[in-house]
């Protein structure tokens, strides 16, 4: 329905409680010079920073972990504590969901070594959430920044996708994206995020020490709009469950903020002849009430696409309009400058 507030963010940050070179007040002063509303930190198998939970001068900081074994990364939320690395990987999902949290699988798709990364992929894509999955959603890490950067770096190319970082992005994998739709398809509600994973690592070069990349500079990039019907609450606690509510119901897009900010996009689907009734991101609408159209409008001329079930039906520059005759999972992608940009979470039609 309705979702008049929208609240940028970032997650999967690390902080020197983990292998980032960033302490909390340091992370926290990064977000809030890029613009930031809110970010959840996700240090490897620790919570230690949870003292730092809260306000803090407009941004709302919420603490998670990621749980780290060799191969499988899982961001496990609305938790008061670790779960274990050493479980296999439904093991610790089932421990996560048993325990009242929620998680998202971290970069699915990583295929390629570098000298800043191995490869952390998520091994077994038939494990896709808990065992008793009714009612509840998993999130997938759609796009995660510096997996996507390490993974396109050659000896040839380093010095200059450092310099100009964009030129080593390509994006979601296929793959990925094919498994979300699936997903969703299947009723297996799976919510879409982009993911920074922060850590400003320091290496050394010929000339000196550099960072890569810092965390004001990475803040700028994969931003995470929720919508929310009412502005986040005062009270911390309250504040990080309607985050957490917005984030599991999907009601959220991401955009590359490298190529352009969206803090207001519009895509929702509504009846003909019933202006005020619009149904967004995460949202659930009948085709029985009436004939459905889906709009879309991203303030500028970046190349949209509307997709059902996993392939293209309509495309738009900056906008587009689809007349809806058969129910499926709706959602929007966008490109600016030949380079992917935005993708939402779907709108889900039913017959």
């Amino acid at each position: 329905m309705s979702h008049s507030f929208i609240y940028p963010g970032a997650l999967h940050i690390h902080t020197t409680y983990s292998d980032g070179s960033g302490s909390f007040p340091q992370v926290i002063a990064a977000a809030q010079a890029a613009g930031l509303r809110w970010i959840i930190v996700t240090d490897h198998d620790t919570q230690a920073g949870a003292e730092f939970a809260g306000w803090h001068a407009g941004l709302l900081v919420i603490v998670g972990h990621e749980i780290t074994p060799d191969h499988n990364h899982f961001l496990a939320l609305n938790l008061d504590h670790v779960v274990s690395n050493q479980l296999p990987p439904q093991a610790f999902i089932d421990a996560v969901y048993a325990e009242g949290g929620f998680g998202i699988i971290a970069h699915p798709d990583e295929r390629v070594t570098s000298r800043f990364t191995e490869i952390y992929r998520w091994d077994d894509w038939m494990i896709d959430g808990p065992r008793e999955r009714a009612g509840q959603t998993v999130g997938l890490e759609l796009w995660n920044l510096m997996s996507d950067w390490a993974e396109h770096l050659t000896p040839r190319n380093r010095f200059v996708n450092f310099l100009w970082p964009k030129r080593g992005l390509r994006g979601p994998t296929r793959a990925t994206l094919t498994w979300w739709d699936q997903l969703n398809m299947a009723g297996k509600r799976t919510f879409g995020v982009g993911g920074v994973d922060a850590h400003a690592l320091k290496h050394r070069v010929p000339w000196g020490e550099v960072e890569v990349f810092p965390y004001r500079w990475i803040f700028k990039s994969l931003t995470n709009y929720l919508m929310l019907d009412t502005p986040l609450d005062r009270d911390p606690a309250k504040a990080t469950q309607q985050v957490y509510a917005a984030l599991r119901s999907g009601h959220s897009y991401f955009v590359n903020r490298l190529d352009g900010d969206a803090p207001a996009i519009e895509f929702y689907a509504q009846r003909k002849n019933q202006d005020a009734e619009r149904y967004g991101p995460g949202d659930a609408v009948s085709l029985g009430g009436g004939e459905l159209v889906i709009k879309a409008d991203v303030g500028c001329r970046a190349r949209l696409r509307l997709i059902r079930n996993g392939v293209a039906v309509a495309h738009g520059r900056g906008h587009l309009r689809y007349v809806v005759t058969h129910p499926g999972v709706y959602r929007l992608e966008g490109r600016r400058w030949g380079r992917p940009w935005l993708y939402s979470n779907p709108i889900w039609v039913r017959g």
